[in-house]
């Protein structure tokens, strides 16, 4: 096992935690508000609808947590070359599916 059970509870735990927080963001963006938080992800996605790159974000916390919760060895891995990201990197943001190489702006 690449990563053992505790520090797995933590990254689900932390996991869960982006996304109730990216869905508590998509809920005051569909009710007409700006949350002053929106605006750090909108900089990453220039051009796209606020409710659209939450939605991606929201995205890619579930593909990741149902990657961990079936203990498939592809969590914590680069979706494009495979490379293991390493438990310092996922714990600082374990949403990450992409390498530095291979992360998009």
């Amino acid at each position: 096992m690449r990563i053992d059970p505790a520090t797995l509870a933590h990254l689900r735990r932390d996991l869960m935690r982006r996304g109730a927080t990216l869905a508590t963001l998509l809920a005051q963006v569909l009710a007409g508000k700006q949350p002053p938080a929106l605006a750090a992800l909108l900089a990453q996605k220039p051009g796209k609808r606020p409710e659209e790159v939450l939605r991606l974000a929201l995205d890619q916390v579930e593909a990741c947590r149902r990657l961990l919760d079936a203990g498939d060895d592809r969590y914590g891995r680069c979706g494009t070359c495979g490379t293991d990201l390493g438990v310092a990197a996922l714990g600082e943001m374990p949403w990450a599916d992409r390498c530095a190489t291979h992360a998009v702006m």
